[in-house]
């Protein structure tokens, strides 16, 4: 199969949508199949095989805005004869597939990543989004959805959401899966984990809790930090790392150094998808307060690793977290200090709850999403080359007794 990825965010930028996109490319290159992604450009990304950049311009939250395709591109990416197109995104690159699709009359799968109401809401603050800006994403996102001919979701919390909406189009849910291996192996690399904690002056028997992923507003990270500082106080063998790049870095690094914290709670700044298995293995245990998750990928990958979660009660857990099993949940400082507390005075509680998340990871294999997406591609492409079949009989038939 020939397939084109389009998406408005992809590597070297960090985060779902980019991991996704990636995957699916490598893991089906890997199969046989002539992938190609069509994202936007970027300066700092290295020169990768079927990757076309559609030039673009910097953008919030240092993401980028592609330009419409020049002519030359449009070419470039018809000429690839492509038997599906699968969308990421449902912005620039979104209506660029469905030109595309258009134009070779090829169906058109789309992954719904981004439930854009909560992150409106974490970027604005609660309440402070208008109606009419509500209104506008319930349309916009139903409007693309409804224009597929197949919608994927990573969770039962965003196949509810769209069919709120009002999307028509069949849905199923599908998990992305992840590397699984990658994880288990820096987990297992003790000298890597203590490489790390010393090259942050962090003590090899101290307790670290972990977030990997963006810093910004929708990921509710001030929310964590304002628990914090009574519990440093109690606990001096505590500390928070937070791996990740975003719009709010250097405001909650202001805020950690107003505090005089910025020993105990440590911002890393970005850090290579290399790298991020590390990160996660130098940490007892995995912090998360977002709202705005559709699956909440770094949930999995930190399981991978064999980290206890302790992460906002949302419905994105459906069938990921399991209370008491793999990690705790909060709905409040009260319940997020009782977790940490648990977790860091019983460490047998601890190894129970790392042996379970491993388990509970298991399931997100990458090996498995990859043999569901091809499943879904050769559905839809046969379906859609049936349909046109028929169509074309139908047209030949009314046209003969005319």
């Amino acid at each position: 199969m020939k397939i084109g990825i389009f998406s408005d965010a992809y590597l070297p930028q960090i985060g779902g949508v980019s991991t996704a996109s990636h995957l699916i490319k490598k893991h089906l290159t890997a199969r046989g199949h002539d992938v190609y992604v069509i994202t936007p450009s970027d300066p700092k990304a290295e020169a990768e095989e079927n990757v076309i950049r559609v030039p673009s311009i910097p953008f919030v939250s240092a993401k980028r805005l592609a330009f419409m395709c020049p002519p030359m591109i449009y070419k470039q990416i018809t000429d690839l004869d492509l038997d599906l197109v699968h969308t990421q995104t449902e912005f620039v690159m979104g209506d660029l597939a469905r030109r595309v699709r258009q134009d070779l009359k090829i169906p058109h799968v789309h992954t719904f990543h981004t439930l854009y109401e909560d992150w409106l809401q974490g970027q604005l603050g609660e309440g402070n989004a208008s109606k009419a800006a509500r209104t506008f994403i319930r349309r916009f996102s139903t409007k693309f959805c409804n224009s597929a001919d197949y919608i994927i979701v990573p969770t039962q919390k965003t196949e509810d959401v769209l069919l709120a909406y009002g999307v028509t189009t069949p849905l199923q849910i599908l998990p992305t899966g992840i590397e699984l291996d990658r994880f288990t192996a820096a987990a297992a690399d003790a000298e890597s984990r203590l490489q790390l904690r010393q090259a942050f002056n962090i003590p090899q028997d101290a307790f670290v809790l972990i977030y990997v992923g963006r810093i910004s507003h929708e990921k509710a990270i001030n929310e964590i930090l304002e628990y914090l500082p009574q519990l440093i106080g109690e606990n001096d063998d505590f500390y928070f790392v937070l791996a990740g790049s975003g719009p709010q870095l250097q405001e909650y690094c202001d805020q950690v150094s107003e505090a005089g914290l910025e020993k105990k709670i440590k911002f890393i700044g970005p850090v290579s998808p290399d790298e991020v298995p590390r990160y996660y293995a130098m940490g007892d245990a995995f912090a998360s307060a977002s709202r705005s998750e559709t699956q909440g990928l770094t949930y999995i990958e930190a399981m991978a690793a064999g980290l206890p979660l302790l992460v906002f009660n949302d419905d994105c857990l459906k069938g990921v977290f399991e209370e008491g099993v793999n990690g705790f949940s909060f709905d409040s400082e009260a319940d997020f200090r009782r977790g940490l507390t648990s977790l860091m005075a019983d460490t047998d509680l601890r190894r129970q709850m790392s042996d379970a998340a491993i388990i509970s990871s298991q399931r997100f294999s990458v090996d498995i999403f990859a043999e569901q997406i091809l499943s879904i591609y050769r559905t839809q492409i046969n379906s859609y080359q049936k349909s046109r079949t028929a169509d074309g009989f139908q047209s030949r038939k009314l046209k003969y007794f005319r």
